[in-house]
């Protein structure tokens, strides 16, 4: 792929939020970065193209980041989703 100034590949990313920090955990959300746009998923979750991170790892999307461990602390004031996981191709 060769973006529009002809430098090569666009980088792709993968959002996934899961249900906790395993690999093979439900997926709650997700987004993508495709071709420079961010790109939302189908609006029902079984139309979803992975159901956990591991399913999109097969697939060929490289984990660059894992979720955020101090994140899940439950505090009340902490409103960020912990579990997410960011994905390249």
């Amino acid at each position: 792929m060769v973006d529009t100034n002809g430098r090569g590949s666009l980088q792709r990313l993968l959002y996934l939020q899961t249900e906790s920090t395993s690999v093979d955990s439900e997926v709650i959300g997700m987004s993508f970065v495709e071709d420079g746009e961010i790109r939302l998923p189908p609006d029902d979750p079984d139309d979803w193209p992975y159901a956990n991170v591991l399913e999109a790892m097969k697939a060929g999307w490289r984990v660059v980041k894992f979720p955020e461990l101090a994140l899940l602390y439950h505090d009340p004031f902490n409103i960020t989703l912990g579990c997410e996981f960011i994905l390249e191709k």
